[in-house]
C-alpha cells in the first residue's frame, strides 16, 4: 500500500491488524482469568483461542467502521487491501501446507488474474466489490473441492465480504 501511495489506508490496514492481533492475545484474559492473576506472564504465551480470534475481528470491524466515519477515505482502496491480503494468504498457504504443484499454480493463476482486475479497476468501487464476491464465490468452489467449504478462512472472507460490502453502501448511499 506505502509503495502504491495508498498512505490512508496503509495506515487503516497496519491498524487493523495490530488491533486485531492485541485483542486476540489479550482475551485471554477475559477467558482465562483465574490463569492470569495466577501467573501473568502466560499472556505472553497464550491467546484467546476462537473465541479471542473472533473478538479479534469483531475489533477489526468495529475500527474500520469508525475509521471510515471520521476520515476521508475510499472504500475501493479497502477493497483492494483485502483482496491483497486474502491472495497472499492463500498462495502461502497452499505452498506452506505443501498441496500439489497444479492446485499451487491453479492458486497463483486466480490470484494474478484477481489482482490484475482489481488495479485495472481500482478508482471503480463497484467492480472492486463485484471482483471481491466473484473471487470470493471461486474461492467457495475451491475450498467445497477440498470438503473445507465451512472452515475459519471462508468464514472470515465472508464476513469482511459483507462488512465491506454494508460499508461501501454506507458510504456511497446512492448504491441503488
Amino acid at each position: 500500500m506505502s509503495i502504491r501511495k495508498m498512505k490512508e489506508t496503509a495506515n487503516w490496514y497496519g491498524n487493523v491488524v495490530f488491533i486485531f492481533i492485541i485483542t486476540w492475545k489479550l482475551s485471554v484474559i477475559l477467558f482465562q482469568f483465574k490463569m492470569i492473576v495466577t501467573n501473568p506472564l502466560s499472556i505472553l504465551y497464550f491467546n484467546g483461542g476462537m473465541k479471542g480470534f473472533w473478538i479479534g475481528i469483531a475489533a477489526g470491524i468495529v475500527y474500520t467502521y469508525f475509521y471510515m466515519k471520521h476520515n476521508e477515505v475510499r472504500i475501493e482502496q479497502f477493497i483492494q487491501a483485502w483482496l491483497l491480503f486474502i491472495v497472499i494468504y492463500e498462495i502461502v498457504f497452499a505452498y506452506v501446507s505443501q498441496k500439489s504443484l497444479i492446485w499451487l499454480l491453479i492458486q497463483l493463476i486466480i490470484g494474478i488474474l484477481v489482482i490484475i482486475l482489481s488495479f485495472l479497476k481500482e478508482k471503480q468501487w463497484i467492480w472492486q466489490l463485484q471482483i471481491m464476491i466473484l473471487y470470493i464465490g471461486v474461492l467457495a468452489v475451491l475450498y467445497s473441492l477440498q470438503n473445507q467449504l465451512l472452515s475459519l478462512p471462508m468464514a472470515v472472507y465472508v464476513i469482511i465480504v459483507i462488512t465491506l460490502s454494508l460499508l461501501a453502501k454506507i458510504r456511497r448511499p446512492n448504491l441503488d
